[in-house]
């Protein structure tokens, strides 16, 4: 008889041995069980995705957006300046590197009969930009949102600098203007309407004759501009017998290189002719250079939201796999290796990862179209550009999109492919936390995080990329250590946070306080992602209100002056500068004892560009206090210089030595050093007389700012209503008491604050989600306790309150976590500015207040769907 034996698999009665979703090869997980995955836990993957977006769509929009801004400004220049053959203007004296551009003298008006004369020349238009300040309809100056409000010279589409009629037609003669689409849609102004302007000339009327834009804007990139044709721009911007360029169209058929070599023949030393591919490449330079730093500011931002979704990414990695304990042990118990496991944690992060960067490829592209929405309709005036996505922008996007992923998951996936088999038949067993570790780990790099940060910011020469590179990744480790550290100190600072809780809810504020309490790691890693937001929040206002202090310390140390006047809109707004006159009138006031104009200019003093600042030397000993420790400022006299003690001592000049001193203009000047200052609160370290200044500057003297004093005995009253007078004689400027322009700056500075807020704002919703998630995955975790608790009497009402109250208890985690660490890199970034910029440490309570209520409010906004 014989017996046959069926092999163990094949037995009858044996269930079948589930299909083994490991790969025969050994090597990999198939990817079918990391689709079975993914779709099992599809609200945290969509919820990961999400912050992966965040970051990538802000990363991609930064680029998309400098990409297309450049692009747009690049064919706008081409479009003003296509017409333009050759330009004439003043060589320039000295290289100036300062940001912005150079210090060109202007040129003599009378060049422009010699280069008629040149062969081959056929247009020959002189240009001249101004100062204007228009009239409203109401009799109020009109203003603008920061642009710049000019005036320019058009002679229509026919003439060389390109504009495009939008209504009307081009001004011809004194009685005419022009303006630009935007302003005069947004004044009211029509076709036919008397227009009020004032110039440096004095107030002046036109008929709106024409309006006119760009091909694809009714603006000039946010400026009001006023334009005349050029006989009447030469008589109403106060040429005198000077303007900035000439530009030339060369005839048919002739050769512009050619006609160059004529003009280089006919015109005389310090003046250059450039060829429109050089001046367009100047400007695109120029444009390019400014769009980098915006665009720049854009990403440091953008990397910041990256930086936050990394935090989430890898929280909700390390809090899922504690989760699937037992499901990933089951996969070892049945042949898994750790390498198999860490390479299925790793398969879903790069699918998570390549999903969120497409998606927020293209959401970058709609962050690009809301910015520039944004900045125009606060009167930036951007061009609408055609939106360029660049292999460099998609590059980038797949290195922070999928390599962010990618590095949140390492230390997960390691921990997952540490789980033993035998943690399939103990569910009990989880993983042990090393705080000793996290606690060295911590420290060390809080430590060199601090350390680089401050080697940074302080190690001279500051301001080099090689020591901003090191500040920003000192400030990177920072936080990566705070985070580390913060999981040591969570359960006793929330415990104290939640015992009023705890105290005034009863139940379930307990409740709450015991689920943060006994989750230390979670508790700091669901806060860290706020807590960056809040640090750099915090970082902002400390800098803000010793900027704001040092601005009062300043006036009230510096300035013995009753009243500051400066250009309408603070100097960035719709002027940059004002005539003599104003001043001049203030100093024949019977109610003025003292005024004086505040000038600069650019000079090279030894092989180096420098801002010399001009003042009245009789009047300014009453006015400003530049402490001065060697010699009279009122002995100042077209032949001498004061300088502050820091460059003297750079410079080795003592009082009485010469210095060379080479203006812009070509003329150089042996001065003397006739006094050593040692408060340069203007930021300024050179000091020349008015009349120095105006004899080396050619065109005509245009100040900056300037300071008036009442006489003894004239009373506020008084004051006010003469200055009152003169200010409504000279629209263009506004004359302001130092309390008033303190306010104004205070002002400005708020609205930065603001600003950064709001760019910091897109991190913090961020996080807010973050802690979402952790708090719907902590419920997830509790159900059998929450069952419990619920079967034992606790309400619904009770539970969703227990989980909005953890919410809130961890959000004023990360927010206190994130004030101390703020308030110390605001103080580091403060003491490491000049003196004469911050002076003294200031902090804000009450921007500490709000951003605790702020914690408070999004931890409830957190919990709305997780206490559901």
């Amino acid at each position: 008889m014989t017996s046959t034996i069926s092999p163990p698999d094949a037995s009858p009665g044996t269930p079948p041995e589930p299909r083994s979703t490991v790969s025969a090869d050994g090597r990999r997980p198939t990817p079918l069980l990391a689709t079975r995955s993914i779709r099992a836990r599809i609200g945290r993957t969509v919820a990961i995705v999400l912050a992966v977006v965040a970051g990538v769509s802000f990363v991609s929009g930064s680029f998309v957006l400098a990409d297309s801004l450049t692009s747009s400004f690049d064919q706008l220049i081409e479009e003003l300046v296509d017409d333009v053959d050759l330009q004439v203007r003043a060589e320039e004296v000295f290289e100036n590197d300062t940001f912005g551009g150079g210090d060109v003298s202007p040129i003599p008006l009378e060049l422009a009969d010699v280069i008629e004369q040149v062969d081959g020349v056929a247009i020959v238009e002189p240009d001249i930009e101004g100062e204007v300040q228009i009239i409203g309809e109401n009799g109020d100056p009109i203003t603008t949102a920061g642009g710049p409000l000019l005036g320019v010279v058009w002679s229509g589409e026919d003439g060389l600098t390109g504009a495009t009629l939008k209504e009307g037609r081009s001004p011809n003669g004194l009685d005419e203007l022009a303006l630009d689409k935007a302003t005069a849609d947004r004044e009211g102004f029509e076709i036919g309407d008397t227009i009020t302007y004032v110039t440096d000339t004095g107030t002046w009327e036109g008929e709106l004759v024409g309006t006119m834009g760009t091909s694809d804007s009714d603006s000039f990139v946010g400026a009001s501009v006023l334009a005349l044709d050029i006989p009447s721009a030469l008589d109403r911007y106060d040429a005198q017998g000077f303007v900035d360029v000439i530009n030339i169209g060369v005839a048919d058929g002739a050769d512009p290189e050619t006609v160059r070599t004529a003009l280089t023949t006919a015109l005389p030393d310090g003046i250059e002719i450039v060829t429109n591919e050089e001046l367009v490449e100047e400007a695109k330079d120029q444009v390019g250079e400014i769009i980098s730093v915006f665009g720049t500011g854009l990403l440091i931002f953008a990397f910041i939201t990256a930086f936050v979704s990394a935090f989430i990414i890898n929280n909700v990695f390390q809090i899922t796999i504690g989760q699937r304990l037992r499901e990933l042990a089951l996969l070892r118990a049945i042949g898994a290796s750790g390498r198999q496991v860490r390479r299925l944690i790793s398969v879903e992060a790069l699918v998570v990862g390549v999903v969120g960067t497409v998606i927020g490829i293209f959401g970058g592209l709609a962050v690009a179209r809301f910015i520039v929405w944004g900045f125009n309709q606060a009167g930036g005036g951007f061009p609408t550009p055609s939106l360029i996505l660049a292999a460099r922008t998609v590059i980038v996007a797949a290195i922070v999109g999928v390599g962010v992923t990618m590095l949140s998951v390492i230390v997960p996936a390691r921990r997952a492919a540490k789980i033993p088999p035998v943690a399939a038949m103990r569910p009990e067993l989880g993983f042990a936390a090393i705080r000793a570790k996290r606690l060295v780990m911590g420290a060390v790099l809080t430590l060199v995080g601090a350390a680089m940060l401050i080697l940074g910011l302080f190690v001279s020469p500051g301001g080099t990329p090689g020591l901003i590179a090191l500040a920003g990744g000192g400030g990177l480790l920072l936080f990566l250590g705070v985070a580390s550290l913060s999981a040591t100190v969570a359960s006793s600072v929330t415990k104290a946070l939640g015992w009023p809780i705890a105290r005034f809810f009863k139940t379930p504020g307990r409740i709450a306080q015991d689920n943060v309490v006994r989750a230390p790691r979670r508790t700091s890693s669901s806060a860290a992602a706020l807590m960056i937001g809040v640090a750099l929040v915090s970082a902002a206002a400390v800098f803000a209100s010793s900027l704001r202090n040092s601005i009062a310390a300043t006036l009230e140390r510096a300035v013995t002056a009753d009243y500051i006047i400066q250009t309408r809109g603070g100097g960035d707004g719709p002027t940059s500068s004002f005539p003599p006159v104003v001043i001049e009138t203030l100093s024949d006031l019977p109610e003025v004892s003292a005024a004086t104009p505040v000038r600069f200019a650019f000079a090279e003093i030894d092989d180096d560009v420098k801002g010399v600042g001009a003042v009245d030397a009789d009047q300014a000993v009453e006015l400003v206090d530049l402490d001065v420790q060697l010699g009279d400022i009122s002995t100042l006299s077209p032949t001498s210089i004061a300088v502050h003690d820091d460059a003297a001592d750079s410079a080795d000049l003592q009082i009485g030595d010469e210095i060379d001193v080479l203006f812009a203009s070509g003329d150089e000047r042996s001065l003397t050093v006739d006094v050593i200052f040692g408060d340069n609160s203007f930021g300024i370290n050179w000091f020349i007389d008015t009349e120095l200044h105006d004899d080396v500057t050619r065109g005509g003297a245009e100040d900056a700012f300037g300071f008036a004093k009442l006489a003894d005995g004239v009373s506020a009253v008084e004051g006010d209503a003469a200055i009152d007078a003169v200010s409504d004689e000279y629209p263009q400027v506004e004359i302001i008491s130092n309390a008033e322009f303190l306010e104004q700056q205070e002002d400005q500075i708020n609205q930065i604050l603001v600003i950064i807020s709001f760019l910091l704002g897109f991190a913090i919703v961020i996080a807010v989600i973050g802690i979402s998630i952790t708090l719907a995955l902590g419920v997830y975790e509790r159900t059998r306790e929450i069952g419990l608790l619920r079967a034992v009497g606790m309400s619904r009402r009770q539970t969703r309150r227990s989980v909005r109250w953890e919410a809130v208890i961890v959000s004023m985690f990360g927010a206190l976590v994130g004030i101390a660490l703020g308030t110390f890199l605001g103080v580091v970034l403060s003491l490491a500015v000049p003196d004469n910029v911050i002076s003294e440490l200031a902090f804000s309570p009450v921007i500490i207040l709000l951003i605790l209520v702020g914690a408070v409010i999004a931890g409830l906004l957190a919990a709305l769907y997780p206490s559901y």
